[in-house]
Parts: structure tokens; C-alpha cells; sequence
């Protein structure tokens, strides 16, 4: 039975009018926990960086790229917020800081149509880019894309299932040393993602990391950042814990 009350009441962390959390098992799918039900299942949006993860698969074959920070693309200011690295990237690096330019300059080298079938895929609403600052801006998750919280949180479970070596080492790192460190909780390794877009911040990921027992997606309309979303999803997890999920 989903619960159409309030997932936070009693949590120290609220949801924004408008946002949405969902709590999946990895075993079946089942929804264990939803708070605004409507939003999770309808309300499609840019996904940001949330997307990342599930692209890699179309962005083969995987190759080093370096970075100097700074990212510009179509009059906007995408610069990396990972640390300077000294040496090329490769995707699972690339995956945990949340290379804007190593994602958008693989894009480009595998094309539109790889990039927009994947999205299709996971039951994302996607238009095929037509340029190559479309085709860069959709797959940062920015731009030509948009996808339910529930959409997520089952996109996610498929990454799970797939089992995928480097994505599961790129969002357990993204957790314990990257973008989505507020969604971390004791006693249990955490993996997720962050993202932002205009549209307002998510976080999606699972636990524990290296069995996943749940899946946990937050999507925030008002807020921006790292700190937007993933602190809700700590709350999540920790709630899973408690009610013998994890």
C-alpha cells in the first residue's frame, strides 16, 4: 500500500511545495514509501546530472578525457565543481565528480541517436538533438529531456539489476567523495547521484551500496545544488533502516 501521507512528518527535512520522494525495492519494484504521489508519477522535469548514470551505457566505448574546469556552452556557464584533476578522466572518475565536459564532449563522439535512444529507454520524454550544443546540453540533463521522479527511481533500479561495474563504483565514490556526500547515512554505504536543472534539484541512488536493498529518488522544485536534494534522501535511507528494509 503506498502512503499517501506525509513521508517527512516527524523528519527534521521537508519536501518543497511541489517536490516528490519515492522509495522503491530492488527485489520486485515495489513502491514501499511515496509523499506527493501525483508529483512523483506525472510531474516530468529536467533531470541535471540525475541522468549521468544511465548515459554511459551510450556513450561507449569509454575513452580518458582531460579537464580544466572551465565548461561554456551556448552562453552558459558550466564550469566542473570537481576538484582540479591532474590527469584524463576515465568514466567512472568522470561519473563520481560529475564531469559536465567529459560527458559532453563523449556525447558528441557517440552521437545523437545512441544518446536519445538510451533516454526512451528509461522511460524518459526526449526529443532527438539536432546540433551539437543540443545534443551537449541533453546529455548534462539539461536540455531536450525530461523524466518523472517514479521514471527515476525505476531507471535506477534497472542500473542496480544491470549490475554495471563502473557505474556502481562512479556513484558509490559520487556519495562517499563527490556531489551527493549530504545523502550519505551511518552504519550503511550509500551510492546515488545528484543533478540540478532549471527546473530544481534531485537526488537518486540506492543502499546499501554494495547489496542494493532500496532505491531512493528526491526531486526538489525549489531548491539548487548539492545540498537541494540529497539531505531528504539521507532522511529516506535512514527511514528504510529503521522500518527493516536495509
Amino acid at each position: 500500500m503506498i502512503s499517501r501521507r506525509g513521508l517527512f512528518a516527524g523528519f527534521s527535512l521537508a519536501l518543497s511545495p511541489g517536490g516528490a520522494g519515492i522509495v522503491l525495492r530492488v527485489s520486485d519494484g515495489k513502491a514501499l514509501r511515496v509523499d506527493n504521489a501525483g508529483t512523483a508519477r506525472t510531474m516530468a522535469a529536467a533531470p541535471g546530472s540525475a541522468i549521468k548514470p544511465w548515459l554511459l551505457e551510450a556513450l561507449r566505448p569509454w575513452q580518458r578525457r582531460s579537464c580544466t574546469g572551465r565548461f561554456r556552452l551556448d552562453g552558459r556557464n558550466l564550469d566542473c565543481v570537481h576538484v582540479p584533476l591532474d590527469a584524463p578522466l576515465d568514466a567512472e572518475t568522470a561519473l563520481a565528480a560529475s564531469c559536465n565536459h567529459w560527458f559532453a564532449a563523449s556525447a558528441l563522439a557517440a552521437g545523437a541517436r545512441p544518446v536519445f535512444r538510451r533516454l526512451l529507454q528509461c522511460g524518459a520524454e526526449a526529443v532527438e538533438a539536432r546540433t551539437p550544443e543540443e545534443l551537449q546540453l541533453q546529455a548534462l540533463g539539461l536540455e531536450r529531456v525530461s523524466i518523472t521522479p517514479e521514471n527515476l527511481a525505476r531507471t535506477y533500479r534497472l542500473l542496480v539489476l544491470q549490475g554495471d561495474a563502473t557505474v556502481r563504483a562512479g556513484l558509490r565514490r559520487a556519495v562517499a567523495e563527490g556531489t551527493a556526500r549530504a545523502a550519505a547515512i551511518e552504519g550503511t554505504e550509500v551510492a546515488g547521484k545528484t543533478g540540478t536543472s532549471r527546473d530544481g534539484a534531485w537526488f537518486a541512488g540506492y543502499a546499501p551500496a554494495s547489496r542494493p536493498a532500496v532505491v531512493a529518488v528526491v526531486f526538489q522544485p525549489a531548491a539548487r545544488g548539492p545540498s537541494g536534494a540529497a539531505p531528504i534522501a539521507a532522511e529516506l535511507f535512514s527511514w528504510a533502516k529503521r522500518s527493516g528494509h536495509l
